[in-house]
């Protein structure tokens, strides 16, 4: 009866009997040891490439990673939720440690947690890390008013308005000047501040009472007039 093919086939590949295989050679186990050498070396060179590759990806990602928390930090930016807040900024710091509007927003969240010396720290840092960032110096500057130390508070509205000039380093410019008695110093603020955001009833209500003090009562009235309507 002929062969079948199928049997042709498995002849062909089976392995042989017990007792029927080659002896074992030096050179047959040399050739097996670079043979094991080479699939553990392969299979190393693809684990290597994968955690490079791992590790290149995840380091790319770190400004989206960082930037995430930044957002969430952001929106936690209310009473009640700061320490959440202070949380979310610290981990984009820890993932990109040269993001200056983080330490600045974390500057801000301290302060409001009455952390005034973290708060200086961070804005501190914003200042150092962006040296355009002029809310950092406003920032370092409420912090040294609240330690009632004018002198370096006036240092660092000075370099926030040479930077930038806000409402709010005018302003708090002319409280300083008002409070050591320079009261025509304080309304040239005051009328600068106003001059970057006419429907502050605050800076209205500081300049008079900067005008009465040099005895301009009816300028004091007129501005007085205009904060009681901006505050309707």
């Amino acid at each position: 009866m002929s062969e079948s093919a199928f049997s042709r086939f498995w002849n062909t590949i089976r392995p042989p009997e017990l007792g029927t295989r080659p002896p074992v050679t030096p050179e047959l186990l040399a050739l097996r040891r670079r043979q094991r050498r080479l699939i553990i070396g392969t299979v190393l060179a693809i684990v290597l490439l994968a955690a490079g590759v791992g590790i290149y990806n995840y380091i790319a990602s770190a400004p989206q990673r960082a930037d995430k928390e930044y957002q969430l930090g952001m929106t936690l930016m209310r009473p009640g939720k700061y320490p959440d807040a202070v949380a979310h900024f610290s981990r984009a710091l820890e993932i990109s440690p040269q993001l200056p509007d983080a330490y600045m927003q974390r500057g801000n969240a301290h302060r409001s947690l009455g952390d005034l010396d973290l708060a200086l720290t961070d804005f501190q840092a914003a200042a150092d890390l962006n040296g355009s960032l002029a809310e950092a110096h406003t920032g370092i500057a409420m912090i040294y008013v609240g330690r009632h130390d004018n002198t370096h508070a006036l240092a660092e509205l000075n370099k926030s308005i040479a930077i930038h000039p806000t409402l709010e380093a005018y302003y708090q410019r002319g409280e300083i000047f008002e409070a050591q008695g320079d009261h025509q110093k304080a309304i040239d603020d005051f009328d600068l501040a106003i001059a970057q955001e006419r429907d502050a009833p605050d800076v209205y209500l500081a300049r008079a009472r900067a005008k009465a003090n040099l005895g301009d009562e009816e300028g004091a009235h007129a501005d007085r007039q205009i904060a009681r309507t901006l505050q309707k």
